[in-house]
């Protein structure tokens, strides 16, 4: 029961976390052989057909933790009982994946949802966005449609983590998707919640696509928006390389230079989503506005899986535009 699509991230010590219905274990498929069982999720089932997501918070320092977030869901029962008017629920659990006798802390979103996108943003903040307050997942199964997304800010206090964004237009239910862009907008397409294209239903087959801008990209930040002029089209593991960056106004606290991977989205969840801050120098001013900071590649592809990533440099939280990088 809810247990399709699980939830499966590669952790920085090269074993799967996996998660199905309330229940997630740590797997070295190498071995097949479970290494840990997770304490249960309380606030009922997350996967298909109850459709919560997850993500894993952004990888840092020196990459040994591994902090994994679930949000909501729907009602148990509320698939068998073909409910689309049956509330979701709006829990969260939050784990520390790679710590000896790691516990679930629960938080609590302003809104009950199914089907909401989290994406990771080149901040480490995370966007959750688009599904419903109500229903279930599946074809005409849902209702309610949650037009505001929400900001989870990770490294706030507990109970100060949400916070409410502006509401969309397009309801974004069953089969909708969301992904970063280069540009540090999320690009959110689909739904279609019947069998068929179907345009006359309440929620129609929707063909439109729409760019959300979080409030990072607003006008009062352009000034301190970076940009990359310079950086390496590949990076070896654990080399050093420089970025070179642009900045209006004087650099006051450390750039981050973060890789973001280019994950496919499906059924409310980003396969293969990842965000790894790097570790930096401090930014080093070079003439003219620009700054040059000394970066250090992932160690390795338990870390940050070979591929082409997202390099963003983010100054305050407030994101460039990526260039592309291959890491390997």
């Amino acid at each position: 029961m809810d247990n399709l699509y699980p939830y499966v991230h590669l952790l920085p010590n090269g074993h799967l976390f996996v998660f199905a219905n309330t229940k997630a274990v740590m797997y070295d498929y190498t071995k097949n052989l479970v290494l840990t069982v997770y304490p249960q999720l309380d606030g009922g089932p997350r996967n298909y057909p109850s459709a919560g997501s997850s993500v894993m918070l952004a990888l840092q320092g020196d990459y040994s933790n591994a902090e994994i977030v679930i949000c909501g869901g729907a009602q148990y029962g509320a698939f068998l009982e073909r409910s689309s008017d049956t509330p979701a629920h709006g829990s969260c659990g939050r784990i520390s994946a790679t710590q000896p006798d790691p516990v679930w802390v629960a938080e609590d979103m302003p809104y009950g949802r199914i089907m909401g996108d989290m994406v990771m943003l080149p901040n480490g903040d995370v966007l959750i966005i688009n599904g419903a307050m109500s229903g279930t997942q599946g074809f005409d199964m849902a209702s309610n449609p949650c037009l505001n997304p929400v900001l989870y800010r990770p490294n706030e206090p507990l109970g100060l983590r949400f916070m409410v964004l502006n509401p969309g237009l397009v309801p974004r239910m069953y089969h909708s998707t969301a992904n970063l862009l280069p540009d540090g907008r999320v690009l959110l397409a689909g739904s279609n919640p019947h069998v068929f294209y179907t345009f006359d239903a309440e929620f129609p087959t929707e063909l439109r696509i729409e760019a959300f801008s979080p409030e990072y990209l607003g006008p009062d930040k352009a000034n301190i928006r970076p940009e990359i002029l310079e950086v390496p089209e590949t990076v070896r593991f654990g080399a050093g390389f420089d970025v070179v960056v642009l900045v209006e106004l004087p650099v006051v606290e450390i750039v981050e230079v973060n890789l973001a991977s280019a994950p496919f989205a499906t059924h409310s969840f980003s396969q293969g989503q990842r965000l790894v801050k790097l570790a930096v120098t401090s930014a080093v001013p070079d003439g003219d506005g620009r700054y040059r900071i000394a970066c250090t590649a992932p160690p390795n592809g338990m870390v940050a899986p070979p591929g082409y990533y997202m390099v963003f440099a983010v100054n305050q939280g407030v994101p460039s535009v990526a260039r592309w990088v291959h890491v390997s």
